[in-house]
């Protein structure tokens, strides 16, 4: 971060001198042009990093970062504390994305400004005579990886995009500016053959922190391709190929989603974070630990003291810890009903027994959980900052240490009887924002990549198994069989593994259930009371949002482009059903 200062200092310092020019020279000498930028190393990388800051690697906008939480929400993992106001709720709830589009939301995404930016330091860095050519082609590849990423974000939102690899001309004809959508299955292919190739040329070790790396090309074609496998296998191609693919397309792209993940695997060059012997510490662990962690393939880089930084730890932190603009992430039952039992009994309690009546003992209920529950959730009981994060509304008899209720952002009509801890860092200082980075990529997602790739593929390699055991050793799970490694299970091990991580919308999504899990479906929250003479609670299950539902109907598996983008580039077609 100390370099991105730098770089930006000397930038200042020239265009200061190129702004001490006579004052009648009727040149411009307000900017740089293109031949000095990408003929300069410092200012080349100025250019560059300034394409990573913009790269959208995670949603974090809105007051105070809150949108941190939009994608799980839209997923139905968690949802914000507040109604009126804060977006993840206003634009997740009784919302229909129609035929205006996503546009002025959080969740659109179509950025061909970034895209234009990276396509010229695509073209104008090699025609550089002064800089050596291991430095554009480093430089040029992570350009390329961040147009693909780009490109990516909008074909998990829209289907086939327009896809632009040149710089347009301001002032081009209109063939030049107006260009028609490619289709979906040329968006994919073209993320996958640029991976390929960057991923032979970009350096195994990064060269600053929050670097992209050959492994950082390889993940992002792991997923993708993933990605585009699903879509060929459970959707169906529309607007004559311009959306979908052959489902015989399937097979080939889970192929190179698995050839992605074995290598990384096999390059030995990551691995499962394991630094505690407990399971819970060690998980939680994992998304707040910068020394030397293992796991982490590809992070947003935050540091409060260079000037970026982020507000999870005050938005996520219970109420009672420090920070008072806290508990804006709750968890729904459905999140928590995931998670089995340590024994591997179901995690789906019969639901009659939540009836404010029928004892249920916290040590079983919550403790004996997988321990990646207790590491990702703030529960009844749990603790956090050596002290005791409480949730129930009443309590009978006494107990040293316990209030009469919990504070009233865990106890009342909006809260759910839980939160989201993952990534909360307890050892950030209160009134202070977040240095703490944002994995995007971590070796733990690649493991079920594969797992999911194979099992679609009939095993390819035998070790299917094997893999997603090491997540479930890991977590403290009992081992799996073959025979117990269904798809369900798989996408139950997704949902439990990468909980509250932008993934569980988006494969709801392609695995296309997203209409029968969030489309007019119910979400629901708990309320407590807590016994101190015999140590148990009874629970209260009631509607998780006072009524209001997600709508995910069939034809948002393609959100529209907008009646404003359609008016603007008369050469789009609209997805259907808009």
């Amino acid at each position: 971060m100390e370099n991105n200062k730098t770089i930006f200092i000397v930038i200042l310092a020239l265009l200061f001198q190129l702004g001490c020019n006579e004052p009648f020279d009727l040149k411009r000498n307000d900017i740089i042009s293109d031949e000095l930028v990408f003929d300069d190393p410092i200012l080349a990388d100025a250019f560059l990093f300034d394409l990573y800051d913009r790269a959208q690697f995670h949603i974090k906008s809105g007051n105070g970062n809150l949108n941190m939480g939009m994608i799980s929400s839209l997923g139905g993992e968690s949802r914000n504390y507040g109604v009126s106001w804060q977006t993840p709720y206003t634009q997740v709830l009784d919302v229909d994305y129609n035929e205006n589009g996503l546009l002025g939301k959080v969740i659109d995404y179509y950025d061909y400004a970034l895209i234009r930016e990276c396509n010229q330091m695509i073209t104008r860095l090699p025609l550089s005579n002064n800089l050596n050519k291991n430095f554009i082609d480093t430089r040029v590849s992570e350009a390329r990886f961040i147009r693909a990423h780009a490109y990516f974000e909008m074909v998990k939102r829209f289907g086939g995009v327009p896809l632009v690899t040149d710089v347009i001309p301001v002032q081009g004809t209109s063939d030049q500016l107006y260009r028609s959508r490619n289709s979906e299955k040329e968006i994919y292919d073209f993320i996958k053959n640029e991976m390929d190739e960057i991923s032979a040329l970009l350096p195994s070790i990064p060269e600053a922190d929050g670097r992209i790396t050959k492994w950082t090309a390889l993940a992002l074609k792991s997923r993708a391709m993933l990605y585009a496998a699903s879509v060929a296998n459970f959707g169906s191609q529309q607007l004559n190929g311009l959306l979908g693919f052959p489902i015989s397309d399937a097979s080939s792209y889970y192929q190179a989603s698995l050839d992605a993940s074995n290598q990384i695997i096999q390059s030995g060059a990551f691995s499962l974070y394991k630094k505690s012997d407990d399971p819970v510490k060690n998980f939680g662990d994992l998304f707040i630990d910068e020394n030397n962690n293992s796991e982490v393939i590809f992070v947003e880089k935050y540091d409060y003291d260079a000037g970026k930084s982020h507000q999870w730890d005050a938005l996520a932190q219970p109420s009672g810890f420090g920070f008072n603009w806290s508990s804006n992430y709750t968890v729904y039952l459905e999140t928590l009903e995931q998670f089995d039992f340590t024994d591997g009994a179901t995690g789906k309690i019969d639901r009659s027994l939540y009836d404010d009546a029928t004892p249920i003992d916290p040590n079983r209920f919550f403790e004996q959980r997988d321990p990646r529950m207790r590491a990702s959730i703030f529960y009844p009981g749990a603790s956090f900052k050596n002290g005791t994060v409480f949730f129930h509304r009443s309590m009978t008899g006494t107990k040293e240490g316990w209030p009469a209720t919990g504070p009233s952002k865990h106890t009342g009509s909006l809260a759910t009887g839980l939160l989201v801890r993952k990534r909360t860092n307890p050892n950030t200082p209160d009134a202070t924002r977040s240095s703490t980075d944002y994995i995007v990529y971590r070796y733990g997602e690649i493991l079920l990549n594969y797992v999911e790739a194979a099992f679609y593929l009939g095993d390819p390699n035998g070790d299917m198994v094997a893999t997603i055991n090491q997540l479930r050793d890991r977590a403290g799970m009992p081992s799996l069989n073959l025979a117990q490694l269904t798809e369900e299970k798989i996408r139950q091990e997704r949902r439990c593994e990468l909980a509250f991580e932008d993934h569980t919308f988006w494969d709801l999504r392609r695995w296309r259930i997203a209409v029968a899990e969030l489309n007019n479906v119910q979400r629901h929250r708990l309320h407590y009371r807590y016994n101190a003479n015999t140590d148990k609670y009874t629970i209260e299950m009631a509607e998780g949002d006072l009524g209001g539902v997600r709508i995910h109907p069939e034809r948002n598996y393609y959100y529209a482009l907008g009646l404003n983008r359609l008016a603007d580039n008369p050469a789009l077609i609209e997805n259907p059903g808009y």
